[in-house]
C-alpha cells in the first residue's frame, strides 16, 4: 500500500476535528475524499502531510512509519501537496514557480519542466508569464506542475477544480487521471463528489470527522443512501 493512515485523530485545540478516520490508496490509484462543510477532509490532508500534529493514529508511506516526520521531510519521501487556496507565487513567472518546485533536486531539472509543459500545454504558451495574472485554472495547473517537480509518488490535492470553468475542471480532471496512470498514487478533497467519485478508485465519505463509507466510486455513487446524503439525489 503505498499510504496508510490509520485511526487518525487530530484538531487544532479543543474537540478533535477527525474522530478516527481511516485511507488506503496503491501507487496509480485516485482516492476522493468527499462529505460535507466541516466534516474533517481539508485536515485530513494536512495530518497526511504532516501540518498537523496527530493526536492518536498513525501514517504509513509503503510501509514506513511517518507519523513525526515533518512535512520538508515528506516531501523529500515523495509527497506532494497542493493547498486550495495561495497555491502558487504570484509575482514569479510560471517558469519560475515551476523552478521553486524543484528545490530539492539535484540534478538537472529542465527536462521535468518541458514534461510539465507537455503534460499541461496552456502553460508553455505562459511560460514567461507572472503567475498572478492568470486564470483560476492555469493557475491550478502551475500549482500542481509545481507539485510534479519533486517526482511525488502521492499527490495530494485539496479541491482543485474550485471555482473553475467546466472547460478547465474537464481538463484538470483528464491531467489527474494522466498523473494517476503515470503510477502516482492521488489523493484528493473535492466538492463535486460526483465529478470526483466518477474517476476515483476508491472513495471516502466523511462526516462529523469519521468514516461513514468507504467503497470504490463506482459503489458510492450507485448506493442509494449516499446519493440522498451527499449527492444531491
Amino acid at each position: 500500500m503505498l499510504i496508510n493512515a490509520i485511526n487518525l485523530v487530530a484538531g487544532y485545540g479543543g474537540e478533535p476535528v477527525l474522530r478516527g478516520v481511516n485511507f488506503a490508496i496503491d501507487s496509480g490509484d485516485i482516492g476522493v475524499i468527499v462529505g460535507p462543510n466541516g466534516a474533517g477532509k481539508t485536515t485530513a490532508l494536512k495530518s497526511i502531510f504532516g501540518l498537523i500534529r496527530l493526536s492518536k493514529g498513525s501514517v504509513q508511506l509503503e510501509g514506513e512509519d511517518i507519523t513525526n516526520v515533518p512535512p520538508d521531510r515528506r516531501v523529500r519521501l515523495g509527497i506532494g501537496y497542493v493547498t486550495q487556496e495561495r497555491n502558487v507565487f504570484p509575482s514569479l513567472t510560471v517558469r519560475e514557480n515551476l523552478e521553486m518546485g524543484a528545490f530539492i533536486r539535484k540534478d538537472k531539472f529542465s527536462p521535468v519542466i518541458d514534461n510539465m509543459f507537455e503534460l499541461f500545454p496552456p502553460l508553455a504558451q505562459k511560460a514567461d508569464d507572472v503567475a498572478g495574472q492568470l486564470s483560476g485554472g492555469q493557475r491550478q495547473m502551475v500549482a500542481i506542475a509545481r507539485a510534479l517537480m519533486v517526482s511525488p509518488r502521492l499527490l495530494l490535492l485539496d479541491e482543485p477544480t474550485v471555482g473553475l470553468s467546466p472547460a478547465f475542471v474537464s481538463e484538470i480532471v483528464d491531467r489527474i487521471l494522466t498523473i494517476a496512470r503515470s503510477g502516482v498514487g492521488v489523493l484528493i478533497v473535492e466538492q463535486n463528489a460526483k465529478r470526483a467519485l466518477e474517476i476515483a478508485d476508491i472513495g471516502f465519505v466523511l462526516a462529523s470527522g469519521k468514516n461513514l463509507f468507504t467503497d470504490s466510486g463506482k459503489n458510492l455513487l450507485n448506493d442509494p443512501e449516499v446519493a440522498k446524503s451527499f449527492l444531491g439525489g
